[in-house]
């Protein structure tokens, strides 16, 4: 799987405090679920609650969140689209007036391509999430092919 160490990364670049003291970034997956059918295709996909604790983190939550919804652009877009339902969960212990523990919890899908190689192996590729500008007649709003995480060390540099 590639988007648990995609996040981890976009995250270390976003936050100065998660810079300066990596292991207080917590990243892990449970009760994972692969999803694969009975077809001519050996293709399947990964689904899992990707959890992500920032402890002690000072950083102001909304900060966090931006950095995460930028993630998720690229990397999960179908969580932006709107309608019924969350985008993706959190829960806090508020440690002093500062300072909190951070819990997010997000379900990620990575579709997985198989195919028999001419000399009989396989060929193992990550496919790319779709466009989410084509999913759909209504465009994504905001998604202007911007790289994840652009500019977001000037909007974090107070919060750090």
């Amino acid at each position: 799987m590639q988007k648990p160490a995609s996040l981890r990364k976009a995250l270390h670049a976003a936050l100065p405090s998660i810079r300066s003291t990596p292991d207080r970034l917590a990243i892990w997956i449970e009760d994972g679920a692969v999803r694969v059918r009975q077809t001519e295709s050996h293709s399947f996909a990964f689904h899992y609650p990707l959890s992500i604790l920032l402890r002690e983190e000072k950083t102001d939550i909304a900060i966090v969140v931006h950095a995460i919804n930028r993630w998720l652009r690229a990397n999960q877009p179908d969580l932006l689209a709107g309608g019924a339902g969350d985008s993706y969960k959190f829960e806090t212990d508020i440690l002093d007036n500062g300072t909190a523990d951070i819990l997010f919890t997000i379900d990620l899908t990575e579709s997985v391509s198989v195919a028999r190689n001419p000399d009989e192996s396989w060929a193992i590729d990550y496919l790319p999430e779709p466009d989410p500008m084509f999913a759909s007649d209504a465009p994504v709003e905001g998604l202007d092919g911007t790289t994840p995480l652009a500019g977001v060390d000037a909007i974090v540099a107070d919060g750090g």
